[in-house]
């Protein structure tokens, strides 16, 4: 697993920098963490006690326990494991609000692939009123998201066995703590509540835009961007120096995916205004759309 909630029970945190920069402090008990991304945390205890330092893997199959303690040899306790989480329609990238009735026996469930670990969720559906066109699967464009301004229509995406699904309804999350973190009884950090500590160094809008999909068949583990696997590039995505890039995000898969950029930092579209956090790793969650500032 590359994505871990990381918490340490009893001992809230307060979140101070992100990927090495300086953020405006988040108080927070339970954040996720994706490879190459990087929190820094202060912690006050306030009793001579071992505190348990858990991460624990987004699946919810295991978890590692370190301890944090006043004295050499104290152990903590390491917590009861927590039961895992279903994915939900909108991890697949529809919108589960706008379905009304929906005809279950023209949906194609080839394509409604979902992780092993990670059931589907679908008590909450009436399979008997399902409409397939409803679902915006009869539309490129669909429903859209948070940003109307940028399309998402999957039109540069290269069809074959390595897509198997395309997000008709992608959906800004950043205001979501991470998959099985919704509904925990204490506080989650989201990406939607970090503030760079210092006004950001460049305030151009965007000159251009490039819109991105993450793409898969997941039950054969394929992975791509816009449908094309590493092998298959000839040419690479421009950068061009000196210029105000937006990069525009959608995961099509029904995975969270870690995206870091090499070398350089991004602003964080997350209505910061002037204090867009300054990360070079991002977590894109099942069905959203999201956007950064290059």
């Amino acid at each position: 697993m590359s994505i871990f909630n990381f918490r340490i029970p009893g001992l809230p945190m307060t979140v101070v920098a992100a990927d090495g920069l300086n953020v405006q402090p988040v108080e927070t008990d339970e954040f996720q963490i994706g490879v190459a991304e990087t929190y820094d945390v202060i912690v006050e205890p306030k009793a001579e006690q071992a505190f348990p330092v858990v991460a624990e893997s987004i699946d919810r199959s295991g978890q590692v326990v370190g301890t944090l303690a006043p004295w050499p040899g104290m152990r903590a306790e390491a917590p009861a494991m927590r039961k895992p989480v279903l994915l939900t329609m909108k991890d697949m990238g529809m919108d589960h609000g706008s379905m009304g009735a929906m005809d279950h026996g023209s949906m194609d469930h080839s394509t409604m692939v979902h992780a092993p670990s990670a059931p589907v969720d679908r008590s909450a559906m009436d399979h008997s009123k399902m409409d397939h066109a409803a679902m915006g699967h009869s539309s490129p464009a669909g429903g859209m998201s948070s940003e109307p301004d940028i399309p998402t229509s999957g039109e540069n995406i290269t069809r074959g066995p390595g897509v198997v699904n395309v997000a008709k309804a992608p959906v800004n999350r950043l205001d979501e703590p991470g998959h099985g973190l919704l509904d925990v009884p204490h506080r989650t950090l989201r990406y939607s509540q970090l503030r760079s500590l210092e006004i950001n160094p460049d305030l151009r809008d965007p000159e251009r835009e490039i819109e991105l999909h993450l793409t898969s068949n997941m039950e054969r583990y394929m992975w791509s961007f816009d449908g094309k696997r590493y092998s298959e590039v000839e040419t690479p995505i421009i950068f061009h120096e000196g210029e105000r890039l937006r990069l525009t995000m959608i995961n099509d898969t029904m995975m969270p995916h870690p995206i870091h950029l090499h070398g350089m930092f991004f602003d964080l579209v997350n209505g910061g205004g002037d204090y867009k956090p300054r990360k070079h790793t991002i977590i894109v969650k099942p069905g959203e759309k999201l956007s950064v500032d290059i």
